[in-house]
Parts: structure tokens; sequence; C-alpha cells
């Protein structure tokens, strides 16, 4: 049985850890690149990260919750929607406030197409669905599209779960069809939907399963240190300068993840205090890669020449207004959630083997 539990393993920090790193990778990219110190794909790395915490994480909500009999598509839509919208309605909201306001003030910023029927796109994760409903990205937003897509892979793997599971066979049928086109979209490198991200997050859906069935053999620690060492190294020679992330280096990404995991899983080492660090930065990573972008356009349009300095300042800026906007908005997503429930008069939640470690974009994202 995984368990995420911190006073068990190193797990839970661990995912934890990875969520930050994601997030910081994304801003600190961003901020190297839109503040003109030169090209970078980085912030490509951060997505690849939150994507394959996301496909783990949900495999491992909905295998630990469904269990209960009273468990389903309903009660697993609701978390995933208040998880994702607490913090992304206030904050395209914000976005929008904050465009409209820089252009009304004649202030030059780099921007896609400001328009109320892109907005409204947007604030109902439309943005590059290969369908009618399709808009772009907004103003500075842009970044925004691989939360859309998290959310609609949530929506219908999902559904799609719940279906083969034979709960709400109907339900999961009529949410399955129209979430199905941008995950799909996003299955291989067709024009307009690089990077397969699809594939990577049903590759980190499945290690979860395979982590869960090594686990049952008592897996020797030593092993799978030297398997994420060799499988990360292959990643990263594989990962060459300039190139953006292909199909065929999901595998040892994937792999590397899968041994991290299982070492972690055996061992419990990690300083309490360090601990509790890594979960503050990791509780603000959603709000930072929400924002950030927006953030960094602002300071960039009013404060010229292109130095690292002014990049630093940035970073620094987008880190706190995040932590702010956290505790304003995304650490409040359970209570949503909750609330949302008992409107409906489901059941509360419940877990087993400890509260999960939340990773996300959503609940894993760039």
């Amino acid at each position: 049985m995984i368990s995420l539990d911190p006073a068990k393993n190193d797990t839970s920090v661990t995912l934890n850890l990875l969520r930050a790193i994601a997030a910081q990778v994304v801003c600190i990219g961003h901020a190297w690149g839109v503040g003109g110190l030169g090209k970078t794909y980085v912030p490509a790395d951060g997505v690849l990260l939150f994507f394959v915490l996301s496909g783990f994480l949900i495999a491992y909500t909905l295998d630990s919750k469904s269990e209960s009999p009273s468990y389903g598509l309903v009660d697993f839509g609701i978390e995933r929607f208040a998880r994702i919208y607490t913090a992304y309605l206030p904050a395209i909201l914000a976005i929008g406030l904050a465009t409209l306001g820089l252009r009304w003030s004649d202030i030059e910023i780099v921007a896609d197409p400001v328009d109320l029927k892109t907005y409204i796109g947007n604030l109902f994760m439309q943005q590059n669905v290969p369908c009618c409903l399709s808009v772009g990205t907004f103003g500075t937003a842009g970044q925004l599209t691989s939360v859309a897509l998290e959310f609609h892979i949530y929506f219908f793997v999902g559904a799609i779960y719940f279906l083969l599971c034979g709960k709400n066979v109907l339900l999961c049928s009529l949410v399955a069809a129209p979430f199905s086109f941008m995950p799909l979209a996003y299955f291989s490198n067709i024009p307009g939907t690089d990077r397969a991200l699809f594939v990577l997050w049903l590759m980190a859906f499945a290690s979860y399963y395979v982590v869960k069935g090594v686990i049952g053999y008592r897996p020797n620690v030593l092993f799978w240190c030297l398997a994420f060492v060799v499988t990360l190294a292959t990643w990263l020679i594989e990962r060459t300068p300039g190139d953006d992330a292909s199909l065929r280096q999901y595998p040892m990404l994937v792999l590397s993840f899968l041994s991290l995991v299982l070492v972690s899983q055996h061992v419990r080492i990690m300083p309490y205090r360090l601990a509790a660090l890594i979960t503050v930065a990791a509780d603000y990573s959603y709000s930072l890669f929400l924002i950030h972008l927006t953030i960094l356009r602002l300071i960039f349009s009013v404060w010229p020449g292109e130095t690292v300095w002014r990049a630093l300042c940035a970073i620094i800026v987008a880190n706190a207004v995040a932590y702010v906007f956290a505790l304003l908005f995304e650490r409040h997503y359970h209570r949503v959630s909750d609330w949302i429930k008992a409107a409906l008069g489901r059941p509360s939640r419940e877990w087993r083997g400890g509260p999960p470690a939340r990773a996300s974009a959503g609940d894993g994202q760039s």
C-alpha cells in the first residue's frame, strides 16, 4: 500500500519538493526569457514535472477514495473543480483587470489579444480546445492553457475511471464525451498541440500502479537509488539544450520519478524544519504559476533595461505576491469543496493512508 503520511516516510515531502521546484523553474525561466536575457526552454521542464505529479496523484486519489461505495464522479468532480477554480477564478479576474488597466493607461506590454469572447472562453477553460468553442489565450494568461488541459483531463479520465468501475454509467458517458476533445488532441504531437502532454500524464498515472505493485515485493532501496540516477541522467542527456520536450523523452522522466517515489517510500530522513519549509513553498506553487507571468510583464513594462537584477527582483516580487494570493484563495479549496458537497448533500472527505501531498497547476502544473 502506498502511503503519503509524512510521519511514515518522505514521499509526501518529496512530492511537495518537486511541486515547489516545478513552479520556481517555470517562474525563473519566464523571468529570464520575458526579461530579455535570452531564449530558454526551462519553463517547459516545469510543465512536464507538473503533469507527472498530477497523473500520479490523481491515480492515488481515485484508487484511495473509490474504495468507498458512496464516492463517485460527482464527488471527484467537485474536488477537482474546487482545487482548480478556488485560485483560478480570482487569478483570471485579476489578470483581466491588470491587462485592461495597462491598456487603458497606454502602457506597452507584450500580451495575447484582449477581447470579451477570449476572456469568457479562458474563464471557462476553453483556450485552444480543438472544437467550435475554442478561443485563444487572453492577455498575459498565455501559460494557463496547461491548466485548462489538466482540467479537461481530470473530468475525462475521472469519467472513464468510474465508468469502468460501473458507477454512474450514464453520467460518466455524458461527462467523458465533451471533455475528451482536449486530452485526445494532446495525445500525440499533432500540429498546434505540441509535447503530447496527455501521454505523459497517462504514463505518470500508470506509474502509480507500478509503484503500488512493486512495494508489495519489498524493493531494494539501493537498487532504486541507482535506477533514479541512471534514468534521470538518461533523461537529462536526451533533453538537449534548445530542444523542446518530445514523446521519446517521456519514459525516462517517468521512470526517474517512479524510482524516486519508491526510494522515498522506504526512508524517513527529512528534517522536520526543512520539510515544513518545503511545504510552505509547495502550498503557493499553484498560485505562483497562475499569476507569475502577469506580475513579470507588469514589472518589465515599467522597469526598462534587460538586466539580471531586474529579473531577480521580479522573481522575488512574484513569489511574495503569490504567497499572499495563496493565503487568500488557494489554501481554502478544501473549504470550497466541503461547502459544495454540503450544499448537494454529499459525504465529507475521507482519506486512506494520510492526507495526500497537493501537487498542481491544478494538481500538478505550468
